[in-house]
């Protein structure tokens, strides 16, 4: 156990600060941001949050480029494909979209999920999709025929991150 005085002028100062500024706060969900996707081309970025929307944001000038709706809980994962003009989106409510960006609307939704999705990633080379979620298991999707290739059940507590 360490003690330290409560003079904070008597507290070790860090040696090393990160060169970072803050470039800009963009404002536009009415809930908290769960998750963050960039676009391979880092052209745009999409958010979702806890208000059950989608935003897409221009990178360069942070302004807001299209809001998306369907989830009827908080969105939780984003993943943006490197192969196809999709977004796929996870949340609380036990789905998960494909978001064709070229039409501005959901083209496929994958169903297994027993309780909420948390996360989700796109397989950069392959058609596959991989999520997790609180119901403790990884699912592997095909991402045209919509099927569930494997259900990945090994884990004891809920999935909070995946990636390819």
């Amino acid at each position: 156990m360490a003690l330290m005085e409560r003079t904070p002028g008597r507290w070790p100062r860090p040696v090393w600060h990160a060169p970072w500024k803050m470039y800009k706060v963009i404002s536009g969900h009415l809930g908290w941001v769960r998750s963050i996707a960039f676009d391979p081309s880092n052209k745009w970025f999409c958010t979702g949050s806890a208000d059950r929307t989608i935003k897409i944001w221009d990178v360069g000038t942070g302004t807001l480029q299209l809001s998306l709706t369907g989830h009827i809980e908080q969105v939780r994962g984003l993943a943006v494909s490197s192969r196809h003009t999709y977004m796929f989106s996870a949340g609380d409510d036990k789905l998960v979209k494909c978001w064709d960006l070229e039409q501005n609307k959901v083209v496929r939704s994958y169903h297994g999920h027993l309780s909420g999705v948390n996360c989700l990633a796109a397989h950069p080379t392959l058609d596959i999709l991989l999520t997790g979620g609180r119901d403790s298991v990884c699912r592997l999707w095909d991402i045209r025929s919509k099927v569930q290739v494997f259900a990945l059940s090994g884990h004891d507590d809920t999935v909070c991150s995946v990636f390819t």
